[in-house]
């Protein structure tokens, strides 16, 4: 697989992993609290962690997110 292959994969992965915040985002406002708001939290906070690893992938910290 050459370079230009995976990193278009890695940004399709990025994109997919801001839709799926974005999704859960909506159902923890749906469910103001209980289990349900606890795994949908959990799920947002895994989705988080991808993507940070895959920015990370990209040479994108965090800190770079950062507006000045």
């Amino acid at each position: 697989m050459d370079s230009v292959n995976l990193i278009e994969k890695k940004i399709a992965r990025v994109a997919d992993l801001l839709e799926q915040i974005s999704d859960v985002d909506r159902m923890i406002a749906i469910h103001d609290a209980g289990i349900m708001k606890s795994q949908y939290s959990r799920r947002r906070n895994q989705f988080l962690n991808e993507l940070k690893v895959l920015l990370g992938e990209l040479n994108i910290q965090p800190k770079d997110l950062i507006a000045a």
